[in-house]
């Protein structure tokens, strides 16, 4: 089978290593011939950029086997850190703050009730009854040595996304993918709905029986097959973003966190990677110009910014991001806002999906019928309930702006947001008000954010803890969940340890 994918940024290269690794086969068949057609002239989106878990899922699991992808391999080649998770600075107001961990509690899931979660917000802060929430504290991160062998778990990745893309390409290409360096000037589809050929700069026509549109926002495949954008414009208030770097200072605590930083107008991102900071204002133009947005984050950061160049968005996803023999990955497929790295997180998920549950090696046993349909209930599911879980981050007490009090009085909510914003009032939610699924937003990745915004009250905390009879010994269990988390923060490398052997090329 002729497959081809049109975009070489990160999704693009993600994608091909999915299907390279389905060639990968005990009888020695090949069955896919894959194809990227890289651009030339189409800049990768991202100054740093960080993950979910499910990455490193991808790295140690799901594409093991591909020659050359490991995660040693990718620390040393994208200048990649460690991520325990995102801090939430000055959300609730200037000076307030919160984490979320990547890890969840231990008793996150399956239950009526999440006990390390509400011991914790109970007696200290709700972070803290994720196992990486004192080691996070204290600068520490979950190795025991310079091997990624001897991980406790519990964390993502920071790095830097140009770097990402030529680590993927690389390994791509060693797994048997081709490149055509090309811009696509012409799509032919016929009267079936099908994408049968494309017409490249170059004056070659190329066919393929199956195509992946990662063309970014330019959409250039999707929209020839009939793709149609659904707008989360009424429920993320954002639609601008403006990345650009920072360097170290000298001695400066790196720390293993993505910060996101509220801003008067929207807020910004800090990702450290192993060489400076990925940074970006992510802001509404109906609030504030670029040129207003670059002053606002160098008056309050102190910082001189050159920014790479301004981003403007619609946050939203394809209605049908699978149409016939096309299907959109990546920012071609959705893009609502850089908090939480969904983008990439959806990028796999989607692709897992795909490859494993849907994906024949023969054409014609592909059920180009039912299966479209059934593939993008789900995705598209995904991708409203990341709408839900990003709105609720702008959920906040804040009203010192026009942009805040949009936020607070103006701005539409989802009939989840509604919904969990009124059970809070009463009790603790729990991951039975949470759908759960391979990489949906579970209670796991919510919990975090709603104590830390106040939504969820220490008083509906001990309301919970009196409607589960657990008041009586509450305190001493609590104890006994800090000790062992601080037992295990004593026998962790430090960051700035780990980050000196990943600097000197020797982590194994």
């Amino acid at each position: 089978m002729k497959i081809v994918i049109v975009g070489a940024g990160t999704a693009g290269w993600i994608t091909a290593m999915y299907l390279a690794n389905k060639n990968i086969r005990k009888d020695g068949q090949i069955p896919y011939q894959i194809t990227v057609i890289e651009s030339k002239n189409i800049p990768i989106i991202g100054a740093g950029e960080g993950s979910t878990a499910s990455l490193y899922s991808m790295l140690k699991r799901n594409l093991k086997n591909l020659k050359g992808l490991n995660q040693t391999e990718f620390f040393k080649k994208t200048n990649a850190t460690i991520k325990l998770g995102l801090n939430c600075k000055d959300w609730n107001g200037d000076g307030t703050e919160f984490k979320v961990p990547l890890q969840p509690s231990s008793t996150s899931t399956l239950t009526a009730i999440d006990f390390d979660y509400i011991l914790a917000t109970a007696y200290e802060s709700s972070y803290l009854s994720s196992p990486m929430g004192i080691p996070w504290d204290v600068n520490t991160v979950p190795f025991h040595s310079a091997s990624f062998n001897d991980s406790s778990g519990g964390y993502g990745y920071h790095f830097d996304a140009h770097k990402v893309g030529e680590y993927f390409k690389e390994v791509a290409l060693q797994n048997g993918v081709e490149c055509i360096q090309a811009d696509v000037v012409e799509t032919d589809v016929d009267e079936s709905g099908n994408l049968v050929a494309l017409t490249l700069d170059n004056g070659n026509t190329i066919l393929s029986d199956m195509w992946f549109d990662c063309t970014g926002f330019n959409k250039t495949l999707i929209n020839s097959v009939g793709g149609k954008w659904k707008s989360y414009s009424d429920y993320l208030p954002c639609n601008k973003a403006m990345p650009y770097l920072y360097e170290y200072e000298e001695n400066e605590t790196i720390k293993p966190e993505t910060l996101a930083w509220a801003m008067p107008n929207g807020w910004m991102w800090q990702i450290p990677t192993q060489e400076r900071y990925g940074c970006g204002y992510v802001y509404s133009d109906k609030f504030i110009t670029d040129e207003q947005a670059l002053e606002e984050v160098q008056r309050i950061t102190g910082r001189k910014i050159e920014p790479i160049r301004v981003i403007s968005f619609d946050p939203g996803r394809q209605e049908r991001v699978w149409i016939n023999n096309v299907m959109a990955v990546g920012l071609s497929s959705n893009f609502l806002e850089p908090m939480e790295a969904t983008s990439i997180h959806s990028t796999l998920i989607q692709l897992d999906l795909f490859a494993y549950h849907y994906f024949n090696s023969d054409l014609d046993k592909i059920d180009f019928k039912t299966s479209p349909q059934a593939y993008n209930n789900t995705i598209g599911k995904m991708w409203d309930d990341f709408r839900d879980l990003l709105q609720i981050h702008y959920v906040t007490q804040r009203e010192d702006s026009e942009f805040w009090k949009y936020c607070k009085y103006d701005l539409k909510k989802t009939d989840k947001v509604k919904h969990v914003l009124e059970l809070s009032k009463y009790r603790s939610p729990s991951s039975w008000d949470f759908d759960l699924y391979h990489g949906s937003a579970t209670w796991g990745v919510w919990c975090w954010t709603i104590y830390g915004l106040d939504i969820v009250s220490k008083e509906a905390v001990e309301n919970t803890l009196n409607n589960y009879a657990l008041m009586p010994y509450a305190k001493e269990t609590y104890d006994k969940i800090d000790y062992t988390n601080k037992l295990r923060s004593t026998s962790i490398m430090k960051n700035k340890d780990f980050l000196y052997e990943l600097k000197k090329k020797r982590i194994t």
